[in-house]
């Protein structure tokens, strides 16, 4: 479909962007996240007030002997500072702010967000509407944000409304979903009791085509997701720059043309069904024919737009399938064409029916006449958390999808684990065998050959399991890539204004991107899990124009590397296979960096988790 796509990498650059489009809004502005916080700046620098300036303390009346104890009551379980509604023309201000602003100049305000009482327990993502103060949120902030909620009450072009999941969706569809595509039963119990509206898009004056533009984000609309290139070491207040405990790495996209009517559709479906009003019948006289791809805000490209959505029923059935999971098939499809690379960034790394996917997609081109000696291997990159947070409660299948890849050794404490199982089972296998000798001696006390049972190959496979066993407890676990597919599985650390004797801060990822032999990209709001891919709900673009894809790649490649390990054109093994060695000596080199508290070579670094955890309940 028709469209212009221009990638937005990190907070700087998306939320400003989205800032800018909505300043200049003239009729509607319709917000589609998993959480907003009214306090947070979109855009940040000296020139923006702080959030106290956009604070005021109560006027009391004068007190006398009379009535002190009625103000004091009066007082009781009121915030100690209201806002003040400035609207500062001229200036930078919190998002809160800008979208009142806009509402007074009649632009109808929408807002629709994913609450969940259970889902708010590990990060708040509606701060101010529900009651628990945001993560990242200092008192005046939260202040700010609970003040917001309590005034747009009585705004009627500022509509907040939430969305949630009924027990039919959880227990006809995601419940059975999970089950069908591999979740243990634990996985997909506790899935389908918090599944998530997980989309992220903004449209700005859609009912005007000429006018209309959107965006599909990758970012959450809170204050810990704003971050600069530079990811740097140091926090700061939240109206000056990133103030997230660490940096964040995320991108979002930029979107005009038809494809708006797609984006639209989403919209209006999920707000229809939250507020039980008729927006998709208001609009429906907008048809792709309205809408032209504007030059002047991205590159002119063929986009779709691909969604998972468990309260949708697709038109055709899938292999069984009774909802919308497209996002699963764009991706299974997609590696099945790549030829030289697949490059993702991603929160997660753990649907591992995709490490399955891309193992099963290089032995099919091994099949097929391809030759890694002639025409090199299929390279695998990517980033992705090894931390704890960014983990959280899916362990176990993150170092499933490393296993499956051949880099167990990067979570050696489960790999031990897994090994000591392996030796336990080679044993009784061993054992049994011997056992079911015994009892086939013959009368005249013959017993059959242990050839016959397996015997031999059986001690073997034990003492070699346990000469791994012993290497694993010196850290010696090798790599064991998959005959034509080379794999780096990465994560990044804050290297500007990191100061040596600290521990290395790790940068959080939060993006969700997917580029292959710079032509095929897709970015928006699915993680690499197998709740992205058949529970919540998720929206993504993709397009294949190698003009982006290239440029993108070739940006993230430098600023990941300080451009040591980077090519202009990563369609050519011959380069490929140079910064494929590049990156494990860039990552080698930081190992005894970080243990020592040096200065980092470069931002990248190679996954590693020491942890124990086998949590699988994402």
């Amino acid at each position: 479909m028709n469209a212009t796509f221009q990638p937005l990498i990190n907070g700087e650059a998306a939320f400003g962007a989205i800032y800018d489009a909505i300043l200049t809004a003239k009729h509607s502005v319709d917000i589609v996240c998993w959480g907003f916080q009214p306090s947070m700046y979109f855009k940040r620098g000296t020139s923006a007030p702080p959030i106290k300036d956009f604070l005021q303390q109560p006027q009391l009346p004068p007190l006398t002997k009379d009535n002190i104890d009625q103000v004091v009551d009066d007082m009781a379980g009121k915030l100690p500072f209201t806002r003040r509604k400035l609207h500062p023309k001229g200036k930078l201000m919190p998002i809160g702010e800008l979208l009142e602003m806009k509402s007074l100049e009649g632009v109808k305000i929408r807002i629709l967000t994913w609450n969940n009482p259970i889902g708010q327990i590990p990060e708040v993502m509606n701060p101010g509407y529900n009651l628990k103060r945001g993560d990242n949120e200092n008192f005046l902030q939260e202040c700010y944000d609970i003040g917001w909620h309590q005034d747009i009450r009585a705004n009627k072009n500022i509509q907040f409304r939430t969305r949630d999941f009924d027990d039919t969706d959880k227990n006809a569809y995601i419940l059975p979903n999970m089950l069908r595509n591999g979740a243990s039963a634990i996985h997909a119990a506790a899935t389908s009791k918090t599944p998530s509206h997980h989309q992220k898009t903004v449209l700005i004056d859609y009912e005007h085509p000429d006018q209309a533009l959107g965006f599909v984000m990758g970012h959450n609309m809170l204050d810990a997701y704003w971050d600069k290139d530079d990811h740097h070491y140091v926090k700061q207040e939240p109206h000056l720059g990133r103030n997230g405990a660490t940096a964040r790495h995320d991108i979002s996209s930029r979107l005009t043309g038809p494809i708006l009517v797609h984006i639209n559709h989403n919209f209006v479906s999920g707000w229809d069904k939250a507020t039980g009003e008729n927006l998709t019948g208001q609009r429906a006289v907008l048809e792709l024919k309205h809408f032209k791809p504007r030059p002047t805000l991205g590159t002119p490209v063929m986009a779709q737009i691909a969604r998972t959505q468990s309260q949708t029923r697709p038109k055709g059935k899938v292999d069984g399938e009774f909802t919308v999971q497209d996002i699963k098939h764009l991706y299974l499809n997609a590696i099945n064409h790549a030829s030289q690379y697949i490059y993702i960034e991603n929160q997660y790394f753990r649907w591992v029916n995709f490490a399955d996917a891309i193992k099963q997609a290089t032995k099919n081109q091994l099949a097929n006449s391809r030759d890694p000696g002639l025409h090199g291997p299929l390279y695998l990159m990517v980033v992705t958390n090894d931390n704890a947070e960014g983990m959280g409660k899916g362990v176990k299948n993150t170092y499933r999808m490393l296993d499956a890849l051949g880099k167990r050794g990067q979570m050696p404490e489960l790999a031990r684990g897994d090994l000591s199982k392996e030796v336990s089972r080679a044993r009784q296998e061993v054992i049994m065998a011997e056992q079911k000798r015994n009892a086939m001696r013959s009368p005249s006390g013959a017993l059959p050959s242990e050839a016959s049972l397996g015997l031999p190959e059986k001690r073997k496979k034990l003492e070699e399991l346990k000469r791994k066993q012993a290497d694993a407890k010196q850290d010696k676990i090798p790599d064991t890539d998959t005959p034509g597919l080379k794999t780096h599985i990465c994560s990044l650390v804050s290297k500007d204004g990191y100061q040596p004797g600290h521990d290395w801060q790790y940068v959080y990822i939060h993006a969700k991107l997917m580029m292959i032999d710079d032509t095929f990209m897709t970015l928006g709001s699915a993680n690499i899990n197998l709740r992205s891919m058949v529970g919540d709900s998720e929206i993504n673009v993709c397009h294949c124009q190698p003009e982006i894809t290239r440029v993108t790649r070739d940006y993230l490649w430098g600023k990941h590397t300080a451009n040591q390990g980077n090519t202009a054109d990563a369609r050519k093994q011959q380069q490929l296979a140079l910064v494929y060695d590049q990156w494990r000596q860039l990552m080698d080199k930081n190992i005894p960096l970080r243990a020592k508290k040096f200065n980092p070579t470069v931002p990248l670094v190679k996954f590693s988790s020491d942890t124990s955890s086998t949590t699988d309940l994402d």
